[in-house]
């Protein structure tokens, strides 16, 4: 009997050893998986902050351009001259698809449900932005753009009907960039710099 107990006391010992042993292995695999999905969402938001900041520069750069267009296109109309529309050429597609990838709620809610709520609508805010950069850049292309002379005012010297669009497509354009910047600058960029941090 004493020979029995022995061998269930050993057999109990060996099993406790197997399940410490399993359940410690379980545990160092799991500390290991976290620890590596940590440093992917760092990398990806360290990433996703520096693209959100080339955007921010090209954003800015682009309003400074669009600022001085429709400036100089209003301050010649005022002093009586005819100034004529001229294409602009607004690309930034680089930063502005990594930036509409980024601000999709799918993969913030995967990473971080709470910078998914404060981002809402982001993805939505790039896309209307590529939209309307797409949209006056076809406009430019088709009216302003001609082997032949274009004839942009009338007789009494005023800006035709059809090419009202420009000063009418920058504002809008112009709009539309200052709501992406700021959510940029005042949603994103600290979101994502306090998960970094």
């Amino acid at each position: 009997m004493a020979k029995q107990r022995t061998s269930l006391i050993k057999f109990i010992a060996e099993l406790l050893i197997v399940f410490v042993g399993v359940y410690g292995a379980f545990e160092l695999n799991r500390y290991q998986e976290t620890k590596r999905e940590t440093k992917i969402r760092e990398r990806y938001f360290s990433s996703f902050s520096s693209e959100l900041n080339k955007l921010s520069f090209d954003i800015s750069n682009t309003q400074k351009t669009i600022d001085k267009a429709l400036t100089n296109f209003q301050t010649a109309i005022e002093n009586g001259e005819k100034p004529t529309p001229k294409p602009l050429n607004i690309i930034f597609e680089a930063p502005m698809l990594i930036t509409r990838a980024g601000f999709n709620d799918d993969v913030f809610i995967q990473l971080d449900a709470s910078l998914a709520a404060s981002l809402s609508g982001g993805y939505d805010n790039v896309q209307l932005v590529i939209k309307q950069i797409e949209r006056f850049n076809q406009l430019c292309d088709r009216q302003l753009i001609s082997n032949t002379p274009i004839t942009f005012y009338d007789r009494q010297a005023n800006l035709k009907p059809e090419f009202h669009w420009y000063q009418n497509e920058l504002s809008h354009l112009q709009g539309y960039m200052r709501n992406l910047d700021k959510m940029i600058n005042e949603g994103a960029i600290p979101a994502v710099k306090k998960l970094i941090e």
